[in-house]
């Protein structure tokens, strides 16, 4: 049983290191949006993604040893790491749908049928009558 103990508090501190770099990445990116860098969001953006998945695996390992690899305090700090990714998915959502109204208004949508404007003119309207 004494093996069991040390095991434990190493996978404790491997979980913590696998939040802090969770924590860390995300900082990384906020600096990205907030330097409206699009390469480096993109970078940043996939180091997340890798980190993420990193911890998902040494997670499901500990899980699997039968030991508990979240305590209280990392399972809130994800929880909050979770609000920050959300507030960020916002933000870019927001963004292009910003985009989106802007592009909109500077090439507004055109009838694409060479026939789809035959229904508007007078002259379709009378020949629609005898159809």
């Amino acid at each position: 049983m004494a093996q069991a103990l040390p095991h434990r508090e190493q996978v404790s501190a491997e979980m913590a290191a696998q939040v802090a770099d969770i924590e860390q990445r995300l900082s990384e990116l906020d600096k990205a949006f907030a330097a409206g860098d699009s390469e480096l969001i993109a970078q940043h953006a996939l180091h997340l993604q890798r980190g993420l998945a990193e911890s998902l695996v040494a997670f499901r390992k500990a899980e699997q040893a039968g030991l508990k690899p979240l305590t209280d305090d990392l399972r809130s700090r994800l929880k909050l790491a979770q609000t920050r990714v959300l507030a960020q998915q916002a933000a870019v959502n927001r963004a292009n749908a910003s985009i989106d109204r802007t592009l909109s208004v500077l090439f507004p949508r055109e009838e694409s049928s060479t026939y789809g404007n035959l229904a508007q003119t007078p002259v379709s309207k009378a020949l629609n009558a005898y159809r």
